[in-house]
């Protein structure tokens, strides 16, 4: 009887032992480090960086820089990211942008100013990255847990990496800057990212921070809350012309969606027609002639995968268009 009931114990201590690991892996699956672990494990880990080493992002009025800036004023290239109400609007100066990695493994740091301050204050309103293995296609993204909702800001000196369980004494930690994988997965960055981890606005184009390889596939397979984010498709017809230097995703990219941090979001494809393609300078006849029945081709296939002509595949290893593009359009990180 004492051996059976020892035996009993003991089983029983196992048993709980293992509850409690489940229990803590569980736990974990929200965790800001965790979730820098797990990219860390697909990708590579990110170093540590100082947001006030980056390429500042421009905003001028008629191509100058002015004299001083308002809070919501108006610029030559906004911001395409909504901001929150409360801040000074898409024309705030003195973001920065920086390539921290970029061979297979291609990484690059955002440090959003939301509030106007001087250009050399180390306080940022957003600080993001995203990561990104050319190989297998894994994309992850990282967003300050801020995002413009304390006009302080984040310390942008030394941003800690997202896999980092200690910081250096006095030095911000990552658990207290990074978002949780869940409050990333409700920025809902796939929708606005679907035709490639890499972005293309007039707003991030007028610096020279991008990746050498722009093209190729992505995947957000980290898992966790991520799974609930749609699975984008690559959209498009026989000869079309936008079509030879982008691939056309079909979420936000397509139509209007309605994304969970920032609600409806008109189609990003008919608000980059303005600006597409870059360096154009054809007249609006011209500019018809060329590209108008593309654009329709493509919206009529957004609307309805199904349209004749139309060539909706998933974007996988198989459709990657770093090997199909001879032309190289470069698209950057951010908006």
């Amino acid at each position: 009887m004492a051996k059976l009931c020892s035996r009993m114990w003991t089983a029983f201590f196992i048993l709980f032992q293992l509850s409690a690991v489940t229990y803590g892996s569980e736990e974990n699956q929200d965790d800001a480090v965790q979730y820098g672990k797990d990219c860390a494990s697909l990708i590579a880990d990110a170093p540590p960086f100082n947001c006030l080493a980056g390429e500042i992002v421009r905003v001028t009025v008629d191509g100058k820089e002015p004299a001083e800036y308002s809070p919501n004023m108006n610029c030559d290239n906004p911001a395409y990211l909504p901001y929150p109400k409360a801040a000074h609007g898409q024309c705030v100066p003195y973001s920065r942008v920086q390539t921290l990695r970029d061979d297979d493994i291609q990484i690059l740091g955002l440090c959003r100013r939301m509030f106007i301050r001087p250009k050399d204050d180390p306080h940022f309103d957003s600080i993001e990255i995203i990561m990104h293995n050319k190989k297998t296609g894994s994309t992850c993204f990282m967003i300050s847990k801020n995002f413009g909702a304390n006009p302080q800001g984040d310390d942008g000196r030394r941003v800690p990496p997202p896999s980092e369980e200690s910081p250096p004494k006095g030095q911000l930690a990552a658990r207290d800057l990074w978002a949780t994988p869940q409050q990333v997965a409700d920025h809902g960055c796939i929708y606005c990212h679907d035709s490639d981890p890499w972005m293309y606005t007039p707003w991030i184009a007028q610096t020279s921070q991008l990746p050498s390889d722009p093209f190729g596939y992505h995947s957000v397979d980290v898992g966790g809350p991520f799974r609930a984010w749609p699975k984008p498709m690559s959209i498009n017809t026989r000869g079309n012309t936008c079509t030879g230097c982008h691939r056309i995703g079909s979420l936000n990219t397509c139509g209007s969606q309605k994304i969970p941090t920032f609600g409806d979001q008109p189609p990003k494809m008919t608000q980059a027609l303005t600006w597409m393609p870059p360096g154009s300078s054809e007249g609006a006849e011209e500019w018809a002639a060329i590209y108008k029945q593309s654009v329709d081709d493509l919206s009529r296939c957004c609307g309805d995968h199904q349209s004749p002509g139309c060539r909706v595949e998933p974007i996988d290893s198989k459709s990657s268009w770093t090997d199909r593009l001879k032309v190289i359009n470069p698209h950057h990180s951010g908006r």
